[in-house]
């Protein structure tokens, strides 16, 4: 189950680094920006390719498709040399969004209905400034390696999608010391997100 479970973190956390391309409007712009705040900052951003129209994800029912009008990924940094959070950001196409947040919110509930002790992974389930939010945390914080937490953060109002994973960084250059440490900066920086994602009806309409 261990095996398993890295090898599944790790295909979440695999993304291939693309060279943006051009397009007539960059509706995620404003929250990669927004991100950049409180001790927290990206130091690589990639965006997706226009030809890059969606991804699938895998679930108990098969393979589930999700649309991908836009994205970036974000290698977020603090005080370390080494990143804390590989940040996604989606913009679903107009229409897909629901669809969209069901295949993933599958996927994350069959990953904690797979796990098993000592891996046992707990989904968390809350709502910040209108934003919904799923958590995936290990049970014993010891057992945590590539990926201590994998967050899913849901916009219905811009069809966005947002995907947090919380790096367990070497321990010579972690950002925390304890278990404590790394729980206040995951609250912070999901907490963050979520007001960012919570002004995005500032953003564009999605795109057709």
């Amino acid at each position: 189950m261990a095996r398993y479970l890295l090898l599944f973190f790790s295909l979440l956390v695999s993304v291939a680094t693309c060279a943006a391309q051009e397009r007539a409007d960059d509706p995620l712009r404003p929250l990669t920006e927004c991100v950049n705040r409180d001790g927290f900052q990206s130091r690589q951003r990639d965006r997706l390719p226009v030809s890059a129209t969606g991804r699938m994800v895998s679930t108990r029912q098969g393979e589930l498709s999700v649309s991908t009008a836009d994205g970036y990924r974000l290698m977020m940094f603090r005080n370390s040399s080494a990143p804390l959070v590989n940040l996604k950001l989606e913009r679903s196409f107009r229409g897909r969004f629901a669809d969209d947040r069901v295949a993933i919110m599958t996927q994350v509930q069959d990953i904690a209905a797979a796990s098993k002790a000592p891996h046992l992974l707990v989904l968390e389930r809350s709502t910040q400034q209108g934003i919904e939010i799923l958590g995936l945390n290990f049970a014993v914080f010891g057992q945590a390696s590539g990926v201590i937490s994998h967050y899913t953060l849901f916009d219905e109002r811009s069809g966005t999608i947002a995907t947090a994973y919380l790096l367990n960084q070497r321990q010579e250059v972690r950002d925390f010391a304890n278990e404590a440490e790394y729980l206040a900066l995951r609250e912070q920086f999901i907490g963050l997100l979520a007001g960012c994602l919570a002004t995005a009806a500032q953003v564009p309409a999605q795109q057709q």
